[in-house]
């Protein structure tokens, strides 16, 4: 069989190289000879791109630093705002960031907008997790002038999310929530939070027709609660929802006015600095593009780009922080790609020209940092944040969703090469076989993207968490269509409204294989904390059945799970309570007709949890069953010893349970207990919970890079590995 031929289906499949010369280059030169930016432009922003990406906890560039700015400008108006509604402070204090913060402009750029003072900086939350804060202020990477920052911490820690949940915990509780080794630490307490913005509403209408409707939304409550007879039981409850259309209103003003900062600083440089003529008129259509974009709809594909980047950093970052980079973005931008570079009926473009703005932007994703606690920098090695986008797919309407945008996303990942955003391909036969060699092709360039997900499945998951929508308002099938991933694996809607707002919706994680460990030692923590992390379900020595074993695991998820869950759900309680999201909650048609905030609402559910590790955890379960309980050739008291001496001594049955089936190897004895595993005791305990939407948790089963840390916390498995 020839070379780059494969056979499938008894078929053979050539997928003959591009360029057949790149056989002999070395490997380690083949990333940048793959490169091929689309144009001197791109190639340059890439050279001088400002990388935020981590390794072993730390950042690669050591000129990286927190930034004080919005820790400075959210703390003033904290301050200035006492005794005003919270959701109107939260406004406040986004509309304080926005119009005394920097604007920066970088050479060469077609899209503009940065979340901090300095391009090697990244801001800072201090309304969200008082320990996160210490972190920084602690290190190398301490916002200056450093005693400012301390004071700003200092003040911050009593008004924080974390200090508003700690007292919902016992001691017991928050001392094994906080330290990761059983479960992800709880998001009031780590700061990591990721959300799905309604970009459609800011595209279609512009943030002047948002106001209109809140100032409309106000005039018919207060004419209603003017009409007589006075009844309190229906208009005392109208008085929050004012509240909150006011708090949208003044976000979205303090956003136009920031767009239009942007467009003034570009006018100014246009004006009166640059020197090439080409430059400067580029510079004078970003000026336009601000002027106009988000305030109003958006007509071309530049403009989109523009307005989507702003919208961008308002959510995950500027009003408050989040990860991902959650769109369905061809879907989203096509009718702007349609008329810039079909119809050519405004900002007439090529698709070349298409291509190197998406460049632009994925150039801008890698600029972007977070301020993330080192817990979760430690499991992103490699990485500044969690970005990804999905494309590919079917519309609402069963059709196939891909197109020219599609590939120019594609191919625009292809020629830049950077790690972030990663892409989500949604896979259907009706998708048109052009685009799926590219992405083909894009996964061949060794990128580690798309990944391939399954349009099908994911649709009828969003339509089963919509039957438990508390307002009967959850997915329609046409919606259901249109998904998007809200991190790495799991699903969740676009559109105007019913988008995921909050991490303690979907998110967070288990680690299994921790849990056989303290199940094997009655709960106890043997191999790192060296202390009680679990219940007591006796001594697995005394236990007579494998049934036994599996029900004292049980119990030890049980309790973990549950715990994690209820972290989840009382930060999302304390959330909509104390951390407004004004601005979010303007773009959502939900919140904006209710007049309910972003993080109080919950119209669909999606609430996944993560359980990591399974693998090792089945494979353990198994050796275990098989020569404990089964074939009876090693006791239990054998097995803890070995575990003990991390095999030292116990060689040949280190070799024995190492050489135990194990999953993922069509073993009808293992895949039986990985099955059982997963759908008894993981699935089915998480069913039974109930989140904060009312619906019951599934399991999503993906670990990002937390493998990283699970292995330093682990002592040697009963699968044969060594700790």
């Amino acid at each position: 069989m020839a070379q780059n031929t494969i056979e499938y289906k008894g078929k053979l499949i050539e997928f003959p190289l591009e360029n057949p010369k790149e056989k002999d280059i070395p490997l380690e030169e083949l990333h940048e000879h793959l490169a091929r930016p689309t144009t001197a432009r791109t190639k340059r922003l890439k050279e001088n791109a400002r990388w935020k990406h981590n390794s072993a906890g730390e950042f690669v560039d050591e000129g990286v630093r927190a930034g004080i700015e919005r820790m400075r400008l959210i703390t003033e108006s904290h301050k200035n705002s006492v005794g005003k509604p919270n959701a109107v402070r939260r406004a406040l204090m986004l509309s304080n960031l926005l119009n005394k913060c920097h604007v920066l402009l970088m050479e060469d750029e077609l899209i503009v907008g940065f979340n901090a003072e300095n391009p090697k900086y990244i801001p800072m939350s201090p309304e969200l997790s008082y320990m996160q804060i210490q972190d920084y202020l602690a290190g190398k990477y301490a916002p200056q002038p450093a005693e400012e920052a301390k004071e700003i911490a200092e003040y911050w820690k009593p008004y924080s999310l974390q200090s508003a949940c700690e007292p919902y915990f016992t001691k017991e509780e928050m001392e094994l929530a906080l330290n990761p080794t059983l479960m992800e630490g709880p998001g009031f307490a780590n700061g990591f939070n990721s959300i799905q913005p309604p970009y459609e509403t800011v595209l279609e209408d512009g943030l002047l027709k948002r106001i209109e409707i809140a100032e409309q939304n106000i005039k018919e409550v207060k004419v209603k609660m003017a009409e007589t007879p006075w009844n309190a039981d229906k208009c005392l409850e109208l008085t929050p929802k004012i509240d909150n259309w006011e708090a949208m209103i003044i976000a979205d003003k303090a956003v136009i006015a920031w767009a239009r900062r942007h467009a003034r600083l570009c006018r100014i440089v246009a004006e009166n600095f640059e020197t090439n003529s080409k430059r400067k008129e580029e510079l004078f259509m970003i000026a336009d593009n601000c002027q106009h974009v988000p305030a109003e709809p958006t007509k071309g594909l530049w403009e989109a780009m523009q307005a989507k980047w702003f919208t961008y950093l308002i959510c995950h970052s500027m009003e408050r922080y989040a990860s991902g980079f959650a769109q369905l973005e061809d879907k989203l931008l096509w009718p702007y790609y349609k008329t810039s570079v079909i119809d050519k009926t405004f900002q007439p473009m090529t698709h070349t020209d298409a291509v190197e703005l998406f460049e632009c932007e994925r150039l801008k994703v890698a600029n972007h940092g977070a301020g993330k606690s080192r817990h979760f920098r430690e499991i992103f090695p490699g990485s500044n944040d969690l970005f990804i986008l999905t494309v590919g797919g079917l519309n609402r309407y069963g059709e196939d969703n891909c197109s020219d945008c599609t590939d120019a996303i594609l191919e625009a990942a292809r020629n830049i090469r950077t790690t972030e955003p990663s892409i989500v391909f949604r896979w259907h036969p009706k998708c048109r076989i052009k685009t799926k060699r590219l992405v083909f092709e894009c996964i061949r360039d060794g990128l580690g993207y798309p990944s391939i997900k399954h349009q099908a499945i994911a649709s009828a998951q969003l339509l089963w968490y919509g039957q438990y929508s508390k307002n009967k308002n959850g997915a329609t099938p046409e919606e259901a269509l249109e998904w998007a991933n809200v991190l790495c694996m799991s699903p969740g809607l676009v559109g105007r409204r019913k988008t995921q707002k909050t991490r303690s919706e979907g998110g967070s994680s288990l680690v299994t294989d921790k849990f056989v460990e303290i199940t094997l030692f009655d709960g106890f923590d043997w191999s790192y904390q060296n202390q009680q992390v679990g219940l007591h379900t006796g001594d697995p020595r005394d236990f007579k059945t494998f049934e036994e074993l599996w029900e004292a695991l049980r119990k030890q998820i049980q309790y973990i799970m549950s715990l994690a869950i209820r972290c989840k759900d009382l930060s999302r309680q304390a959330e909509g309570r104390m951390l407004q999201m004004p601005f979010v909650s303007s773009i959502d048609d939900g919140c904006m007709e209710y007049g309910i905030d972003a993080l109080v609402l919950s119209e669909q559910p999606n609430p996944w949890h993560n359980p990591m590790s399974n693998s090792v955890t089945i494979n353990s379960l198994v050796a275990i069953k098989k020569l404990i309980y089964d074939e009876q050739k090693y006791t239990m008291d054998e097995l803890i010893e070995a575990l003990k001496s991390n095999w030292e001594g116990y060689e040949q049955m280190q070799k024995d349970f190492l050489a135990a089936p194990k999953w993922g190897n069509d073993d009808s004895y293992c895949d039986a207990i990985g099955k059982a595993f997963f759908e008894d005791i993981i699935s089915g305990e998480m069913r039974k919970i109930t989140n904060y939407s009312g619906a019951p948790v599934t399991p999503g089963g993906q670990s990002v890079g937390y493998y990283m840390q699970m292995g330093a916390r682990m002592g040697p498995t009963p699968d044969g590995r060594y700790g």
